[in-house]
């Protein structure tokens, strides 16, 4: 198995850094974060949302 494929097996956002900007579909430029449940990815994005970080 490729690492493409490993990665599409877990959750992921895409976020920037720069614009406070939180993405649940991929953005170029926008770093991928890996996530082991959804349960997890969802409690990192509202994390960041009460931090100041949008929600694309």
């Amino acid at each position: 198995m490729d690492k493409d494929q490993e990665a599409a097996n877990f959750p992921s956002l895409w976020i920037d850094w720069t614009e406070h900007i939180v993405s649940f579909h991929e953005e170029d430029g926008y770093e991928r974060l890996d996530f082991p449940s959804k349960n997890e990815k969802l409690d990192y994005a509202v994390e960041k949302c009460s931090n100041g970080f949008r929600i694309q």
